[in-house]
């Protein structure tokens, strides 16, 4: 993989990136940011997810970010794929495949059984992503009323048990 690319974990120091970040990227999925209801998770970030990572670009020699993913804790075992975004221009070249086996390799080692995530059924190029990744196709778990598409993976825990 390219060096230029890296994931880190979010740090208070990345707060001043993210929301910019998600104004830039949201609409080039036809998403809009609103911070006031559906996207306010993003104010307290640390709070809301329990793994948040930030991919960066430095290839400039900058800490440019252009991409997010986060894990949320369900309860009973559970996990669910949050704030999948990487802006359009770096589609294509394996970075959100490589973001979310970070996030699915994170929710391994916490113990989940299972990664659930919420998707509008217009993201083609995101459910390809995730079907390739392992998810299929379930009934909804949630109450989201902006979201239509709903998957599932198991997460198969490596020999000896997940990590502690």
């Amino acid at each position: 993989m390219n060096e230029a690319f890296i994931i880190e974990a979010f740090d208070k120091k990345y707060e001043e990136f993210v929301i910019p970040f998600l104004e830039k990227c949201l609409p080039q999925s036809g998403r809009t940011l609103d911070l006031k209801e559906r996207h306010s998770l993003y104010l307290d970030i640390e709070k809301n997810f329990a793994y948040f990572w930030c991919m960066f670009d430095r290839s400039t020699g900058k800490n440019k970010l252009i991409g997010t993913i986060a894990v949320r804790d369900l309860g009973a075992g559970r996990c669910e794929l949050k704030s999948v975004y990487l802006l359009e221009k770096y589609h294509g070249r394996g970075l959100g495949y490589m973001m979310l086996q970070k996030a699915v390799s994170k929710a391994r080692e916490a113990g989940y059984s299972a990664m659930y995530l919420d998707t509008m059924s217009s993201s083609r190029k995101a459910i390809a992503l995730y079907e390739k990744a392992g998810f299929v196709m379930t009934d909804r778990y949630n109450k989201s009323p902006f979201t239509d598409v709903f998957m599932v993976m198991p997460i198969q825990q490596k020999a000896g048990g997940a990590a502690g």
